[in-house]
């Protein structure tokens, strides 16, 4: 019994040495894969025609230019300000944007608007009473959701959200 497990263990052995040779021992290359050789297989890339390339040209020349930049003005002018009239979420008064955020009926109703300056954009919340000047307007509490500014022959009617 001990040759024949000596001749299946010999066995064994000339098969893996059989296999690592044939797997990690390289007598000649394969393939011919030498990225080294100076021989290159360059294709040149097509190239446009004169007319095309002139066609191309015109089609984008428009898109070329930089736009220029515009400069956006904030807040409204004297005048749409003055022309500010009826149901709005917020009203502008000079460098102020005013909007309605609260009601409160207490002994004393008053009404909290939210200012906020259009320049530097700090915002404040203010409580003001009925009849109470609001930047130049005169306040007058409505209903828990609305308040008027009038100014003049202005009437503005300032909400906290619009109607559906």
């Amino acid at each position: 019994m001990n040759k024949l497990i000596l001749a299946v263990i010999a066995l064994v052995l000339l098969v893996l040495i059989s296999d690592f040779t044939s797997r990690f021992v390289q007598g000649e290359p394969q393939a011919n894969n030498s990225f080294n050789s100076q021989t290159s297989n360059v294709q040149p890339l097509p190239l446009l025609s004169q007319n095309a390339k002139q066609q191309l040209t015109g089609l984008f020349s428009n898109y070329d230019q930089p736009e220029p930049a515009t400069e956006t003005e904030q807040g409204l002018s004297a005048a749409k300000q003055a022309a500010q009239a009826g149901e709005l979420l917020s009203v502008f008064a000079g460098d102020l944007e005013l909007k309605l955020k609260a009601v409160i009926y207490t002994t004393t109703p008053y009404a909290l608007i939210e200012q906020t300056n259009i320049n530097t954009q700090q915002t404040q919340l203010v409580k003001y009473t009925s009849s109470q000047s609001v930047a130049g307007y005169t306040l007058t509490i409505l209903s828990n959701t609305q308040v008027a500014l009038s100014k003049n022959k202005q009437q503005i009617t300032l909400v906290m959200y619009q109607r559906g």
